[in-house]
């Protein structure tokens, strides 16, 4: 997941002087809570990259700010960086636990 939000994010990085793009982004979370929501397993739930309507426009029709853009980049790394440290410390306990 966090994988393709940084693909999404850093090809509107690479976009950002484009004429007429529009950013994208990855829908994942209304996914997921909609899943469990309906009593389905969270495997279910897949993400999709969704254009974001609403977004300010300049003057060619670009909607990417690269201020944004970096803000969610970094945010996406330190939630994967996260999310890495609660599974590492998840299986050094398992392990502790196993005797090994």
């Amino acid at each position: 997941m966090s994988e393709l939000r940084h693909r999404v994010i850093s090809h509107n990085i690479a976009n950002v002087n484009t004429p007429g793009y529009q950013r994208l982004d990855v829908s994942f979370d209304e996914h997921l809570f909609k899943a469990r929501r309906q009593g389905q397993a969270s495997e279910g739930a897949a993400p999709s990259i969704v254009q974001e309507p609403g977004e300010i426009t300049k003057m060619d029709g670009n909607n990417v700010d690269i201020d944004s853009e970096i803000g969610h980049l970094n945010q996406n790394s330190m939630v994967f960086q996260m999310y890495s440290q609660i599974l590492s410390t998840h299986l050094n306990t398992m392990r502790r636990a196993l005797g090994q």
